[in-house]
């Protein structure tokens, strides 16, 4: 006998439902499984590295992050610890080898770990790519900044203490993107030079830039701006191709060069885009990984950050874990090779 169309239609109805049903048990699973995965975290204590020391930009930064990221990942703490060494390699390394149980989590100095990798220099022991990444803080631009008294006051001046005697452009050390910028300007304007190293983050280089014992320096546009808040810096230029709204007047480097040496700058500045950016060592349990990420977005669009944000004049300009990670891979994979190059040349390679 022939079924009425409605049997017709339950049956049909019924072998929908079963695989339905299949899937909202799995995605019910999968979300019980996430919620586990992040009871891990309940009661523990955090690690947040800084790479440098306290008082810095870097330092700053950890500090904001972790004060509202605890209580978004549900940990008991989350402590900030300064470990300096090597401009950012030392504690970069010791992270890289770390246990990946999400305890110990770092503020990475992005860019300067990318060049220190990509040009080999000596002490790296990581590779970029293979962090497990949770988020960027932030990507300004970098600042060419001089003495505020008695400083370079443009490319002819440049050229003609050049001439006269060495010019002396300060760095925290080989593993911070300053060095590879004191390089980059070694390069581009042809300079006699030399690069003064052993400085324990950019608040130091810039009392020694005020004291008239360097001639230039390279940081992140907020660093820059505290400097010109205590008088001990003088923006020269913006370390890329476009300028920046939070100094018009200043103009990018691109404007001020020779043109053959634009696609340096451009390379640079995609690097320097990587900003900082916080991860945990390799490996760490995908799940795990997903309840940092979750709990660092929600950190950076929290209200109270950005009041933080905004009450310090630390800019935020966040990425999701996976942003950062293709931008890494990008950046890491992809760069020019006489960019390359120059990194290699720069690190003795």
């Amino acid at each position: 006998m022939k079924k009425p169309d409605i049997l017709k239609k339950a049956g049909t109805w019924r072998l929908l439902a079963m695989p339905l049903a299949a899937v909202i048990t799995a995605a019910a699973g999968e979300a019980m499984a996430q919620d586990n995965a992040c009871d891990f975290f309940k009661g523990k204590t955090v690690e947040l590295v800084v790479p440098f020391e306290p008082g810095g930009g870097f330092d700053i930064y950890g500090r904001m992050v972790a004060k509202f990221m605890s209580d978004e990942l549900g940990v008991s703490h989350m402590i900030v610890r300064n470990q300096p060494g090597a401009g950012g390699l030392l504690a970069t390394n010791q992270t890289w080898k770390s246990k990946p149980d999400g305890l110990r989590i770092q503020l990475m100095s992005t860019s300067g770990m990318i060049t220190a990798e990509v040009g080999g220099a000596e002490g790296v022991g990581f590779k970029s790519g293979e962090f497990s990444w949770i988020g960027r803080v932030t990507g300004e631009p970098d600042i060419i900044a001089t003495s505020p008294e008695g400083g370079v006051e443009g490319v002819d001046a440049l050229a003609r203490i050049s001439a006269e005697r060495k010019v002396r452009i300060g760095s925290s050390g080989v593993g911070d993107i300053d060095y590879v910028e004191a390089e980059l300007l070694k390069i581009i304007f042809d300079l006699n030079s030399d690069i003064i190293t052993g400085f324990s983050g950019a608040p130091e280089v810039y009392t020694s830039l005020a004291r008239g014992e360097l001639d230039l320096f390279t940081s992140s546009l907020s660093g820059a701006v505290v400097a010109v808040k205590a008088e001990s810096g003088k923006p020269l230029w913006v370390f890329d191709t476009e300028g920046t709204d939070v100094m018009p007047d200043v103009k990018p480097l691109s404007e001020v060069i020779d043109p053959q040496f634009l696609p340096l700058v451009e390379a640079h500045s995609n690097v320097i885009a990587a900003g900082r950016a916080l991860a945990a060592p390799p490996g760490v349990d995908e799940a795990r990984l997903t309840c940092l990420r979750d709990a660092f977005d929600r950190t950076m669009a929290g209200e109270g950050l950005m009041e933080e944000s905004r009450k310090l004049n630390r800019p935020v300009q966040p990425l999701t874990g996976a942003e950062i990670d293709e931008m890494i891979s990008s950046v890491t994979e992809g760069a020019p090779q006489v960019y390359v190059d120059l990194l290699k040349q720069t690190y003795g390679q």
